[in-house]
């Protein structure tokens, strides 16, 4: 189509460094001479070990939270079903790194629920090993599963699970036999997300002491100066992590979908007076440990502080806002001309589903690799050319929910439209600005607030690219939190996640799932 033409050209600059980049990465990654003083086999083993164990045991634990408490909200109705249907997705917001350290401090030796519980002979375990560290990381990371459930819960419909009912099957019967097959998709394609999201994680695992490879490469390339050494550690990650995306992809592909998209609306199912009443509990319980106790302990954490400086802390929000609005505008810039190409023309769509698939490699490996390239190519540091490295970094990184939220809109267009368009003497602008811009408006809209609240978490990266002095957020937490001062790191916290909560508020209340997940 020729009013799409000249977005392949836009897309060139991005589409040329990105294949450079992942080509030179490998390069240097794999043939390059190593310090094998710091990476012994036995090093690697642990680290491999504990990033499979930890990603995997995460992952079961949060379908095992998310999957049922979908079906709960979408199927009956008890009281405060309304509430609970998006409120058990607020934990979203607190990055895993501030779940970490706010259940550290809460369960220490020295806290004061341990000290009451010792006096009655209660002695509380310790949470830093890997089923501790699995239980915290999928309290904050089960809603990516809740969400893709619940939309396809929605496409599913409850007649179709009535019917199942009518039939003299149980409820559990029910689900099993008749939804449980069509939610196979949504719940692999949640669980590798919680995977990409609890391998990329730095900040939590270093509080609660678990070597995974995000730790490898932090510690190689600050602690020990060996940077290619950090370098092969993100490439091996990176194998991993496509790995992971293979098998996540097959089981999707080999999953049953069994249910038709209903548009009908319908009943919940009416429960009994107890049954209402367990329900509601389970989930204001639910709700309590995973949004209520965390909060509540930033806040006490916040008024403990003698040290709370608000100029301090409103420069590092500005900092954190400055980045992910620079970042979710150069992102979603290039996410508009990459997903124009994609739909105007066929020979660059390999390449550039290659170039936009960066979500699933964590940012600690793109930094590591941008670090490396830049270092070897141009003989500096990305460092010092200020924030450009961190954006570059973190729109590789959050490219991917930006291209498929505005490609799946660009969907929508029919192609007679577009014919009769190119009938029309219109030029590229006057194109997309009067007939594809209002088409992907609230898809513009949804990219610039998942890429922002994406950047603003982002820890490991922002760690290894900032410029010298320059602080977040995410990497003030890090500060406080690697020295256990769990009560300087919770005014930074607290901003973080309230911010991050006013862009969950708008994602919740303009966006429709069932067209987007």
């Amino acid at each position: 189509m020729q009013n799409l033409k000249v977005w392949s050209y836009i897309s060139l600059p991005w589409l040329a460094f990105t294949i450079t980049f992942f080509i030179d990465f490998f390069f240097l990654a794999f043939f390059s001479q190593l310090d094998n003083t710091f990476l012994t086999n036995n090093y690697l083993v642990t680290l491999f070990l504990n990033t499979i164990l930890l990603s995997s045991i995460t992952a079961i634990l949060s379908a095992l939270i998310a999957v049922p408490l979908a079906i709960l909200v979408t199927f009956y109705k008890f009281p405060g079903h309304k509430f609970f249907s998006w409120g058990l997705s607020l934990s979203i917001a607190f990055p895993a790194y501030v779940y970490a350290f706010i259940f550290v401090g809460i369960f220490e030796y020295s806290s004061p629920i341990s000290e009451y519980l010792r006096q009655i002979n209660i002695v509380l375990p310790s949470i830093k090993n890997l089923i501790g560290a699995s239980a915290i990381m999928s309290m904050a990371l089960f809603p990516y599963i809740f969400l893709l459930t619940k939309a396809q819960l929605s496409n599913v419909g409850v007649n179709i699970f009535k019917a199942a009912k009518s039939l003299g099957n149980s409820d559990l019967t029910a689900i099993y036999k008749v939804i449980f097959p069509s939610l196979k998709p949504a719940i692999f394609a949640g669980m590798a997300l919680v995977i990409f999201e609890t391998i990329a994680d730095f900040g939590g695992v270093s509080t609660l002491r678990i070597e995974t490879f995000t730790v490898g490469i932090y510690d190689a390339w600050f602690g020990y100066q060996s940077y290619y050494s950090a370098a092969r550690l993100a490439g091996y990650l990176l194998i991993f992590v496509l790995f992971i995306i293979f098998i996540s992809r097959y089981f999707q592909t080999n999953s049953n979908l069994l249910a038709s998209k209903t548009a009908e609306i319908v009943e919940k199912i009416e429960l009994s007076k107890f049954k209402q009443f367990l329900l509601t509990t389970i989930c204001i319980i639910i709700f309590s440990f995973i949004f209520c106790i965390p909060f509540l302990q930033l806040i006490f954490w916040h008024f403990d502080n003698l040290e709370f400086n608000l100029i301090n802390n409103l420069n590092l929000l500005l900092n954190s806002i400055l980045i992910g609005i620079c970042a979710a505008l150069v992102t979603v810039f290039f996410a508009i001309s990459l997903s124009l190409s994609y739909r105007g023309t066929n020979s660059l769509r390999y390449i550039i589903s290659i170039s936009s698939s960066g979500y699933s490699i964590p940012g600690s490996v793109i930094a590591a690799g941008l670090l490396v390239v830049f270092d070897v190519i141009f003989g500096t540091s990305i460092t010092l050319y200020g924030i450009f490295g961190l954006l570059i970094c973190l729109s590789i990184r959050f490219m991917t929910p930006a291209f498929n939220y505005i490609s799946s809109s660009l969907e929508n267009i029919s192609e007679s439209s577009e014919r009769a368009l190119s009938t029309k003497p219109k030029n590229s602008y006057k194109a997309f600005t009067l007939f594809y811009l209002p088409q992907v408006k609230p898809a513009i809209f949804l990219s610039i607030m998942i890429v922002f609240i994406e950047s603003i978490k982002e820890q490991p990266a922002t760690l290894l690219l900032r410029p010298v002095g320059f602080d977040t957020l995410s990497t003030k937490i890090y500060n406080f939190t690697s020295e256990g001062q769990w009560e300087l790191a919770a005014s930074p916290s607290l901003l973080l996640i309230i911010l991050s909560l006013i862009f969950v508020y708008f994602i919740n209340k303009n966006i429709d799932l069932k067209n987007n997940f």
